[in-house]
């Protein structure tokens, strides 16, 4: 019995050695050396971004703009291009739609990051911060909440695109009233780990 169990194996390597060589010879490899027109899998495109440097699962961004400026970390969530993370951000006295100053505002965001591509990523978030309205007075505060978003372009490690904060402002002097600010910054991202 044992003979005849390793005969079978015997004859089953042959015929797999004699099929390979057939397809050699009848250029199968040839076909499959040929880069594929087919759109290529998540799987490589993740391996991809990984071997850049710039799109590891931990990712810490430092973002610097005109009078501006933010740290912020994100974590990749599976293989998949959706990121969730947090950061806090300040600018000095950034242009805006609000009716009445707001001056040196600080704040913290919690921020989800799509980045389809290499050279494309978005933040969208919430965010809150302490701002001036008036210079010279530290007790002249007010605060802000609403929503934070980012787009931005680059290669590998270094992005510039614009940003928007949209949002309620509320001070003694000014009421509670909605506005936009506007800024554009240039990121530096950092990533890590698998």
């Amino acid at each position: 019995m044992k003979r005849g169990f390793l005969t079978v194996l015997a004859i089953c390597g042959a015929l797999a050695s004699s099929a390979a060589a057939a397809q050699t010879a009848r250029g199968g490899d040839a076909a499959a050396s040929e880069p594929s027109t087919a759109a290529p899998s998540a799987t490589a495109i993740a391996e991809r971004r990984r071997a850049s440097g710039v799109d590891g699962r931990n990712q810490v961004t430092v973002e610097a703009g005109v009078l501006s400026g933010g740290v912020s970390y994100a974590r990749r969530m599976g293989e998949s291009p959706w990121s969730v993370g947090a950061g806090v951000w300040g600018a000095w006295e950034p242009p805006g739609t609000f009716e009445g100053n707001v001056f040196e505002p600080v704040g913290l965001q919690v921020f989800t990051r799509y980045r389809p591509t290499e050279w494309f990523h978005t933040d969208v978030g919430l965010t809150a911060a302490s701002y001036h309205w008036t210079d010279d007075c530290p007790a002249c505060t007010g605060t802000l909440a609403g929503v934070r978003a980012a787009a931005l372009v680059g290669h590998r490690m270094v992005f510039a695109g614009p940003e928007v904060t949209a949002g309620w402002a509320s001070d003694d002097q000014n009421g509670s009233r909605f506005g936009v600010l506007f800024g554009a910054q240039l990121r530096v991202v950092i990533g890590w780990g698998n």
